[in-house]
């Protein structure tokens, strides 16, 4: 996967191709690091059970058994900033970040391997392929279990307040969740046909969904209602150009793209979202990232674009030179689509989540007695 991210803190583009993490601004190119190298073996720490020869009963004990190591092919697969540094994760497991200055600061190896990435001014959020979440200091020294889906999470978002950690999966949901008390479940938005590979927030309330059942949903957090509908499997511009495989969201605009195809929308007043133009590229579009004046796109040729963006409309592009390495990019991969529509399980779904999380947080509160003892 090639990544492209605009960071609102130093208005600038950050671009992920290959292990590579480069910066676009004032129409200029540098490389910034390079990204994916494993730090030191890391020994795990796993509670087993064992049975004392006394009494024959099983007793957990913590026993150094797991050694996380990165495995697979290094590329990275997400880019998140705030104001306070940059957190980037590859394909191999690796998870780094970096200052303001793009220095590294520090660098881990997941459990499994990262799926999305979030960070705050106090820690990094990673998603992985087990479904599982888990925050980190910014350090990446400690990490804590947050929550955990039976199917692989797919993207996550937290709320501006950062009260809310919303997630989605390959099984349709979306789920809201209190942060950090991630166990505690606001509520779940139900009604994707197939995997949710995307969600964006439009503002504090708002959250859109993309999913690969062709539709693109606009939901109200607070009340959990479907306020808008944007695509289905049956209109015009989905018929004709294909599923929705990049999205971009900068106030108020988002850019949606289909293979070739862009479509614009504008956030209104009135919190809903109207078309306002549409822009066929001369090339396969692998992703695009948005700013309030420009539009940086990166095709399957491979090129990079950079487009004027001015009231929704994208116009007179320019191809990007410099000295940067293209044939790294790696095209992000979907899921294959079950065609199946799940209509009723969910019931049996939240009580196996409820006592996983329960078993979750008895086993978090035996470390914390140990570590006290």
């Amino acid at each position: 996967m090639s990544v492209l991210h605009y960071d609102t803190y130093s208005g600038s583009y950050l671009l992920g191709i290959g292990v590579h993490l480069y910066q676009y601004s004032d129409c200029q190119i540098k490389l910034l690091a390079k990204c994916g190298d494993p730090p030191p073996v890391i020994e795990e720490k796993k509670e087993v059970e064992q049975k004392t020869e006394e009494n024959g009963k099983e007793e957990k004990s913590d026993k150094k058994e797991k050694i996380l190591r990165a495995e697979g092919r290094p590329f990275i697969t997400g880019i998140a900033t705030c104001d306070e540094c940059i957190a980037v994760i590859s394909n191999n497991k690796v998870v780094e970040t970096f200052d303001r200055t793009f220095q590294k600061q520090a660098s881990t190896v997941a459990i499994k391997r990262p799926t999305s990435v979030q960070v705050t001014n106090s820690h990094v959020i990673i998603s992985d392929k087990a479904g599982d979440a888990y925050s980190y200091t910014l350090s990446l020294v400690d990490r804590k279990y947050l929550l955990g889906h039976v199917s692989v999470v797919m993207d996550m978002v937290i709320t501006p307040d950062h009260k809310f950690l919303v997630t989605c999966d390959r099984d349709e949901k979306i789920r809201v969740s209190h942060y950090p008390n991630c166990y505690n479940i606001e509520s779940y938005l139900l009604g994707h046909e197939e995997y949710v590979f995307r969600i964006i927030l439009l503002s504090q309330n708002l959250l859109l969904s993309v999913g690969g059942d062709q539709k693109v949903f606009v939901w109200d957090l607070p009340s959990t209602t479907l306020l808008q509908t944007l695509c289905t499997d049956n209109d015009d511009v989905t018929k004709l150009h294909g599923d929705v495989t990049s999205v971009t969201y900068s106030s108020p605009y988002l850019l949606l793209c289909r293979t070739r195809h862009v479509t614009c929308y504008k956030l209104t007043d009135t919190q809903t979202l109207e078309q306002v133009s549409e822009f066929t590229s001369d090339h396969d579009i692998m992703s695009l990232a948005g700013s309030q004046n420009k539009v940086l796109v990166l095709t399957k040729e491979p090129k990079l674009e950079c487009y004027q963006f001015v009231d929704g409309v994208l116009s007179d592009k320019i191809v990007v030179e410099g000295e940067f390495d293209l044939s790294n990019c790696v095209d992000s991969t979907l899921p294959e689509k079950k065609k199946v529509v799940r209509t009723a399980g969910f019931t049996e779904y939240f009580e196996r989540k409820r006592k996983r999380i329960e078993e979750e947080e008895k086993k978090e509160e035996s470390r914390k007695l140990k570590a006290a003892s």
